[in-house]
């Protein structure tokens, strides 16, 4: 009986220990394959200018980042987009498809950044299942890699601007369908993205 009482205690144990793992972190993107206009959603204001390519000298995940060179004058925008539901309809390359995330178990996105400290901001969105963009903000003040856990929590819908279609009703909908990279501050320079992940944080 007392060997019973501790095999049962040892399954319960394991069975706790099993339910307490985070799940395994999933990648969303890692930029393998062609880069260009048909495999990427990205534009600029007249005013200024943006190329996107593939890093195959700076990567983390895989033979290549995604690059983007860019010069941001003032009141100018643009955007960098992969997902699903863009203009661009090659641009839904991710590593597995929305529907299939099981989102509500991860609190969080990561992203590699290749940044050169030179204090420069950028918006990193997601638009979620009703087309809302939510933002979050990354600071570039670090050199070389770093990877950028976002927490969902502390995303928040954009007040300047949101799709005329999209259904604004400020809840993070699941699934999301793409994100965006977009430098918001006047300047010029390279920045390298990669291993675009869905993460778990305690």
């Amino acid at each position: 009986m007392k060997q019973f009482s501790y095999l049962l205690l040892g399954g319960v144990t394991l069975l706790a220990l099993a339910c307490s793992q985070p799940p395994e972190d999933v990648l969303v993107d890692s930029f393998e394959g062609m880069i260009n206009s048909e495999t990427v959603d990205f534009g600029s204001s007249e005013n200024s200018s943006l190329s996107v390519s593939a890093g195959k000298e700076q990567k983390i995940c895989g033979q290549q980042s995604l690059k983007i060179e860019y010069e941001l004058k003032p009141s100018g925008y643009m955007w960098i987009a992969r997902g699903y539901g863009l203009d661009v309809g090659g641009a839904g390359k991710w590593e597995v498809q929305p529907q299939d995330i099981a989102w509500k178990k991860y609190n969080a996105i990561s992203v590699q950044v290749y940044g050169s400290n030179s204090s420069g901001v950028i918006a990193f969105d997601l638009k979620d299942k009703g087309g809302e963009l939510w933002r979050f903000i990354i600071d570039d003040d670090f050199s070389g890699w770093k990877e950028v856990v976002c927490p969902l929590k502390e995303f928040f819908p954009r007040g300047d601007w949101q799709p005329d279609t999209a259904e604004r009703n400020e809840k993070l909908d699941f699934p999301v369908l793409s994100f965006q990279f977009e430098p918001r501050l006047p300047g010029k320079g390279t920045y390298y993205f990669d291993c675009v992940k869905l993460t778990y944080i305690k």
